[in-house]
Order: structure tokens, then sequence, then C-alpha cells
């Protein structure tokens, strides 16, 4: 084609033409007769200079014609930056930014709909012998093979919104990384995207003086976007007939300020909660919903807000798992303790048993969510070591001493798990002077924010309590005199609680006030380790589950609640704690349930991540002086891309074509031609 192009430069021979024309054609002056002079007023002159002139820009007019008709038909260039392409195929890579942000309207149509019309256009300015590549933030193995114009067409056919939002760079180094095993003369990236702020890491950019990358920048007509960040419930535990409090987090990215934004709450399929937010201009709100746990098993539920055109973050998912029993087991050392068995024994909520320390069987401690050691005259280390963890995995362990207890045993047991040390006894009386009412223990059990009219213990002959360099401590209940009556000491996931006396009339009348009972009870209700409402979609850390599953027994199945996806998880046994380990299977957010032999044990929910919420983009203007800034000169960014791209396309590929001017200037010299024959001769 080049060397065609280049023979139509011997058309330059026609030049001669004229100049042998004006050389040959002389005008001869004749002698006229005229009869009467008079005549001589009729005949218009003509000087010899004047002729001359009129005969030269005839024939410059001519001469310029023909030169530039012949560049036309030799179809000139002024080339690229880049130079212009080699002769051979190209291999061409185009990512199409497919995350939730490019939902987004430039006016008339998605912005993800306008990046597939680039694409086609893109497509569209190759030849049938061309190599392309369709990338995505799906990472679809389908898309790393090289394909034609036609099966690239049909790939875009199928394009949808993804919840990926990987950054700018990673996409582009898996594009090199692609083009590096083409054999193609010409390699070249495209990147159709909107240049979310979050994207963009340009410090990151490869750089591959082979490889001629060319952005094409996509904006939208509105940046508005309202969604819901997150939520928080009020308590660490949940049981049936709890009434439950959902703060939820809203955010308005947008620069108007809203009121009376609509947030519902549903659970479980029904309508729980509704409210309304003002929501300032690239400001926050929040708002409290609640809502009764009716029933015992999943609750799934959903709060919803109403948004255009974003609306993949217009719901937040979440899900509660609501035990029907919690399994506690009492070890005594002696007689069994009345007020144990009339709080437990008896509530339907609690499923309660008792042992003997002469038949501690060291796997029963398996299984339960709080161990109580009721009066053990000693802690022996194998009982120990078990126990530790037990609290380890999330356990939690209440230890009541004994009036006579082997104290170097305690004091070991105890050392173990960095916990307080027994330090002798004390046989004097003291009331309890501070409550901790900010302790988790004692969430929404206070209406005051004082302990003024509170009824506090008092106890005697009992042991006190010290703390070293390596002892971990809250104070719960202190008495006067600075001793802890009762203490709590994190230990892994759980916890242990140590009473400084026996739960007995004989040494505290706390067994008969109304603080015993939210005490023991709530330490009992927050031992059932708490799973998240919610996980985000794309984060790879296991995901603690609310019930143990055995691995060995029929498959555990993970069921959307539209039952429009199933698989079986990766679940992961630690101890007494299970964790599912996300995949990238997982893409749609929702209320997804875990079922073994056909039950459903526990709900888990999935949130697209908020990344994509942010409507911060980097304007074209702004990103091509950020590339000059970090010299990326193998990059260009298309500065009109709303326009079609063929002809940009052809300019980066072939260079600036010049034939059309050729041809204007062409017809411009014969014109002027025509214009000097037809001017009046004087």
């Amino acid at each position: 084609m080049i060397l065609t192009s280049h023979l139509f430069l011997f058309g330059l021979v026609a030049v001669a033409i004229p100049i042998a024309v004006h050389l040959f054609n002389f005008r001869r002056y004749r002698k006229v007769y005229f009869s009467n002079v008079e005549q001589l007023e009729q005949i218009q002159t003509e000087t010899r200079r004047q002729s001359t002139i009129r005969q030269l820009l005839i024939m410059v007019c001519r001469i310029l014609a023909i030169v530039f008709l012949v560049l036309a038909f030799a179809r000139p260039v002024i080339p690229n930056r880049s130079g212009t392409v080699k002769a051979g195929i190209n291999d061409v890579s185009i990512y199409i930014d497919n995350s939730f942000s490019m939902e987004n309207s430039n006016g008339s149509t998605s912005l993800l709909e306008l990046a597939k019309t680039k694409a086609r256009e893109i497509v569209a300015a190759y030849g049938p012998t061309d190599r392309f590549q369709l990338m995505t933030n799906n990472l679809e193995g389908r898309h790393f093979h090289w394909v034609t114009k036609d099966e690239l067409m049909l790939l875009l056919d199928d394009l949808d919104a993804s919840s990926a939002s990987p950054t700018l760079s990673a996409m582009i180094q898996r594009q090199f990384d692609f083009l590096s095993t083409g054999h193609g003369a010409n390699k070249q990236a495209f990147i159709i995207s909107d240049l979310q702020a979050t994207a963009v890491d340009i410090d990151n950019f490869p750089n591959d003086s082979n490889i001629t990358t060319t952005f094409v920048p996509l904006e939208a007509s509105s940046l508005n976007n309202v969604y819901i960040d997150s939520l928080s419930l009020n308590a660490p535990a949940f049981y049936r007939g709890n009434s439950v409090s959902a703060e939820v987090w809203l955010h308005n990215d947008g620069d108007e300020d809203l009121t009376k934004v609509p947030v519902t709450l549903f659970a479980n399929g029904r309508q729980r909660a509704l409210a309304t937010v003002d929501l300032p201009a690239r400001g926050i709100a929040t708002t409290t919903m609640h809502f009764t746990i009716d029933n015992a098993g999943v609750i799934e539920g959903i709060i919803e807000t109403t948004d255009y055109p974003i609306t993949f973050d217009d719901k937040y998912f979440f899900s509660l798992n609501i035990r029907d029993r919690i399994k506690m087991l009492t070890v005594e050392g002696g007689n069994s303790n009345e007020y144990l068995d009339r709080l437990f024994g008896n509530d339907s909520s609690v499923a309660y048993s008792t042992l003997n320390l002469k038949q501690m069987d060291f796997s029963r401690i398996d299984g339960n969510d709080i161990i109580l050691l009721d009066e053990l005259p000693s802690l022996t280390t194998g009982m120990m070591q078990s126990l530790k963890m037990f609290v380890e995995y999330g356990g939690t362990l209440v230890i009541v001493p004994a009036d006579e207890i082997d104290e170097s045993s305690y004091n070991d047991a105890l050392r173990m798990m960095a916990a307080p040390q027994m330090a002798g006894r004390n046989k004097a009386r003291a009331t309890a002077s501070s409550i901790d009412i900010n302790n988790t223990l004692y969430r929404n059990v206070f209406t005051s924010k004082t302990t003024e009219n509170i009824e506090l213990p008092t106890v005697s002959n009992y042991h006190r309590l010290t703390t070293g360099s390596t002892t971990l401590r809250e104070q719960i209940i202190v008495l006067a005199n600075g001793d802890d009556y009762l203490c709590a000491t994190p230990c892994g996931n759980g916890k242990i609680y140590l009473f400084a006396a026996p739960l007995r009339d004989a040494y505290t009348d706390f067994v008969r006030q109304a603080l015993f009972v939210p005490t023991l009870y709530n330490m009992a209700l927050y031992s059932i380790r708490p799973t998240p409402p919610a996980t985000t979609l794309g984060s790879s850390l296991p995901v603690p589950l609310a019930c143990r599953y055995d691995n060995n027994e029929t498959a555990v199945k993970l069921l959307s609640a539209d039952n429009n996806y199933e698989e079986i998880p990766d679940i992961r046994r630690n101890g007494n704690n299970c964790s599912l380990i996300p995949h990238s299977t997982i893409n749609t957010a929702g209320n997804y349930r875990i079922l073994q032999n056909g039950k459903v044990y526990e709900g888990i929910s999935f949130n697209y991540s908020r990344r994509e919420s942010q409507m911060e983009f980097i304007g074209r203007d702004t990103f091509s002086k950020m590339l000059k800034d970090h010299n990326l000169s193998n990059y260009t960014v298309v500065r009109n891309a709303e326009k079609p791209l063929d002809s940009y396309l052809k300019e980066q590929n072939e260079g600036r074509q010049l034939w059309h001017w050729c041809i204007i200037i062409a017809l411009l010299m014969l014109a002027t031609e025509v214009i000097l024959l037809r001017l009046p001769q004087k």
C-alpha cells in the first residue's frame, strides 16, 4: 500500500505540461490597418508587461493543481508522536472498567454502555487479520485469549457491571503481560474508564516503550450518589424477644443538600422499621431503627434507600443468628449452688448441666458456651490447659473459688491465663464502692449514669486478688478498700470472670440482690461468640461462624436467599470455632444460608465494597498532566472521547492524513485559473 502510494509521485512529471504550454504559446502581435482612426477607441489594449504576469499566474495555478492532485493520490501523512505503525498485524488489548461507578449516566446512557460503544469503534478501526483481547475487572479465563473482531463483539454483548474494583495499575500490568505473549508487529493497549480517583494509582503505572497505551476517559453528567455505608448494633449478643437497635450510617456524595431521604428496614421479608434522614451535601447522617426478635434462628435483614443511577449501594444486607439455647456447664467442687440452679435450671434459653469434679470428663468441655467452676478446692494443670484452650477459642470461663483452696494450684492456673493471683484471705467485712456500669457485662442494664441508687453487695472472708506486670484485668465490682470482688481477663477470643468469694449467703449478700441476675445471666448470654452481621465482598479474611461444623459429616452448603447460588463453602475449624474462607466465586451481595443435612444452621451476609460509591474522578486535563509529570511518554489520552474514535485511531495508527487538504488546494488552484482566464483584458 505504501509502495503504491509512492509510485503516484511519478505523476509530478506532468508539471512539465503547463510549463511547456507557457514557453511555446507566445502571443504574436500583428498589425491591424484601420480605414478610420476612430475605430482605435473600440480596441482593447494590453501591455506586454500585464500579459506576462497574467500568463505566469495561470501557469503557477496549473502547476500547483497538478502537484497537489498527485500528492492527494500519494496520501501524505504527518507521523504521530510514536511514529507510524510497522507493517504487519496488530495485537490490541482493550480494558473496560466495568466497576459499579460505570453505571453512572452521561445524560443519555450509562457509562458502561458508552464504553462498549467505544470498544466497538476501536475494533472497527482495525483490519480483519488483527488480533484482540478484552479485559474486564472480572478477570475471567475466557478473556485471556486472542480473539477475532467478531468474537470480541460477542464478548462485549455479555459484559455487565462487576463488584470488583481493582486499581488501574494492576489492570494495565495484566494487559502488558498478555501483550508480551503476542507476536504482532504493533502492540496497543486501550483503557476505557471513568478514572475514579480511588482506582487511579499513577505512581504504580507500568511503562513499556514497545506498547502504545491509550486512555479513553468517560465523564458522567451527574456525580450525585446516596449510599448506605454501614450499620452498628446495640448489643454484642441477641436473643429471642430482644429489642434490636440498628444505627445506620448514610453518605451523601453529591453537591446538594437532601431532605427526608427514606430508609426502610426489612427482617425476614417483612418491613419492620421506616425512617427519613436529612443529608447535607458531601456529608454523613445516621438514623436508629428498632425491631424485635420474634423467634430463634436466622434473621435475614435488608436496609434499603432509593437513589439513581448508582443503585448497587442502596441496599445493605445483614444477618443475625439467634441461638435457641446457651450451653452452660457448671463443675461443682462440693454441694450444688441453689442460686445458680434457680437462675439457670429453669430457664428455657439455657441448656444448663452440672458435673461433680470427681466425675470430670475433659471431653465435656467442648461444645459449651460457658463453663463455671464452682468452689473447686484446687485447679489441676491438665484441666486448666483444656480450659485455657476453650477460652482462647471464644468460650467464657467463670471461676468462683471455694472457701479453702490450694492457693498454689490456683495461682499456677491463673498465671497461665494472665489473670489476677490469689494473695491470702481477708476475713473483714467490706462493701462494694463502685460498679463499672460501662462494662459490656452491664450494657443496657442501667438507665442512670451513676450507681448512687444501686444496692451494692457486701462481702466477707474473701480472697484478695492481686495483679502483676503481665496481668490483664477489667475491674467490674470494686470494694471500698480497693480490692476486687469481680474482675475479668480477656484471653484469646474469650474471657475469664473471677470472683473473690463463694456465691453463698455466708460470704456475700450479692446472691440476694437484683444485681446478681443480670451479672450472671449476661455472662452466659454474652458467652455466645457473636458473628459479624455482614462481610464485605472481595475480602479474603475468614468470616467467623456461629455453628461448629464437622467436615466429616454431610457436606455443608452455602445457598443464597433467592436460591440462585449454591456452592460447597470452604469452612475451617479451629478448636471450638469455625470460619468460612470467602473465595472469588461469591460475587453478588445478598443474604446467604449455611445448610447441613437440609437444615438451615445460620445466615451470613455479603455487601459490595463502598469504594465505588465515592464519586470522585480525575478529569482529562488533570490526568494528562499527571502522565506528563510522571514521564509516561507512551501513554496518550483521547481529548474528546464523546466523538467517534475512527478518525482518531487512524491518525494514531497511520499519522495525520493530508490527502483531503491536497484535493481542496488543487480545486482552489483550478478555480483561481478559471477566474484569471475570465478576467477582462485591458
